[in-house]
């Protein structure tokens, strides 16, 4: 998960493709944060409620020594929109669309 305009990945995790039935639900929380990185947690904190988050996913082979890996079997990208100003919210509240990502 990044920033749009942004390369930097500020969250992330990892799992076995094998064990994946598709379509697959997945859902970001504080502890996928890379909180080693310096930055990341004022990133994160400074969008979180304010913009939209962009989505990759990458499937990589099992023995690629980093994550996101450099040559990845499959991609994907999206954006999950941050929503506000609809009738039911109260002022100021926002709600964030999941963002759909179809592997090329």
């Amino acid at each position: 998960a990044s920033s749009p305009g942004s390369e930097e990945v500020l969250a992330g995790a990892k799992f076995p493709v094998s064990r994946v039935r598709f379509p697959l639900n997945f859902q970001m929380y504080r502890e996928n944060l890379l909180l080693k990185k310096p930055g990341v947690k004022e990133a994160w904190e400074k969008i979180e409620d304010t913009e939209d988050v962009i989505i990759r996913a990458s499937i990589c082979p099992s023995d690629a020594p980093t994550f996101p890996c450099e040559n990845p079997k499959r991609t994907s990208q999206g954006v999950a929109k941050l929503i506000r100003n609809i009738p039911g919210l109260k002022d100021g509240q926002v709600i964030r669309a999941p963002a759909s990502l179809q592997l090329q």
